[in-house]
């Protein structure tokens, strides 16, 4: 098979190649999946420069999430089948830029009635991590909530995910054409982090909703500035870095106002609930994979032109998913 392989990590400079690769036969625990199709994300892009929380041995293939086909499984397995359609995220092997991935059980969500295999390439990643944001921000009974990097991917389905369930959020973007699709999309609050009047419009509108909860993609003095402007007792939680720069924070926010910075991985939330719990949850999350998670996929690229791929990726990061197609 040919698999989209890390040579080299490098910050700068990753080394990458398409490579052949022995078919993998699939020990107890595991299930092998004929890959349909599969994105490239922002964790992705960490990943193979070795800036992300995980690091594989390499040669590795790259990439976290697909589609895809279950062709054979371990003997361990109790619920995945062969040719049963599943979204899935790859393991401690091998990744999904490639034709053929093995992954656990645990990695697969089986689709329900009705999802293609194109809708499902995108669903572990951006989906569930928005699902899980703001399932925690009602079950803690936050009045509203900030959302930093508004305008991306999963911007959008936190925009569509809080106005579904009545949750009044603001939004922060960092260009003119950002508001506009927001505005577009029915967000009611939108801020233009770039104009001189920022941190004072935030201030004044997440006192106004009492918007004691937020969520951060980019880190840096954004999310500096997001902590210092939410109420007391506010909570900032971080689930990405696009900046690249550490949080500063004044010690005086957490002393004297009871401010709090948590972080969030999907993985981690997985097994904070639990197999079982997630699964449910995943379920009741694909039944909007058609309207409040749909994602637009913008390019399809064999896994030959993986390069020119990620370039397009990187140039056009919001304007819709690029995904490697397998021949």
């Amino acid at each position: 098979m040919k698999a989209v392989t890390i040579v080299k990590y490098d910050e700068t400079s990753p080394i990458l190649e398409l490579r052949e690769k022995e078919m993998p036969e699939p020990k107890d625990n595991e299930v092998l999946i004929k890959i349909h199709a599969s994105p490239i994300n922002p964790s992705d892009l960490m990943f193979i420069r070795g800036l992300y929380g995980i690091k594989k041995k390499a040669p590795v293939a790259a990439g976290f999430e697909a589609s895809g086909t279950v062709v054979s499984v371990g003997k361990e397995i109790r619920f995945l089948k062969p040719n049963m359609l599943v979204s899935c995220v790859s393991g401690h092997n091998d990744g999904s830029w490639s034709e053929y991935m093995l992954t656990t059980e645990e990695n697969c969500l089986p689709l329900v009635e009705g999802i293609t295999l194109d809708e499902a390439c995108c669903f572990f990643v951006n989906p569930m991590t928005a699902w899980a944001m703001v399932t925690k921000a009602l079950e803690e009974k936050h009045p509203a909530m900030i959302q930093t990097a508004a305008a991306s991917a999963l911007g959008k389905m936190v925009v569509r995910l809080c106005a579904e369930k009545q949750l009044p959020l603001i939004n922060i973007v960092r260009k003119k054409e950002q508001e506009d699709s927001l505005r577009a999309l029915g967000a009611e609050y939108v801020i233009n982090s770039e104009t001189p009047q920022f941190e004072k419009e935030l201030y004044k509108t997440a006192k106004k909703l009492n918007a004691t909860y937020a969520i951060d993609a980019v880190a840096g003095t954004t999310a500096q500035k997001v902590i210092e402007c939410i109420p007391y007792g506010g909570k900032l939680i971080c689930y990405g870095a696009l900046s690249e720069q550490n949080i500063p924070i004044n010690a005086g926010m957490i002393l004297f106002q009871n401010k709090k910075i948590e972080g969030y991985w999907l993985t981690s939330w997985i097994y904070s609930i639990g197999l079982e719990e997630f699964q449910k949850q995943a379920k009741e999350a694909q039944k909007y994979l058609k309207t409040i998670f749909q994602t637009k996929i913008n390019k399809r690229y064999p896994l030959e032109e993986f390069q020119e791929g990620l370039e397009y990726y990187k140039a056009h990061m919001t304007e819709g998913k690029v995904v490697f197609a397998p021949k």
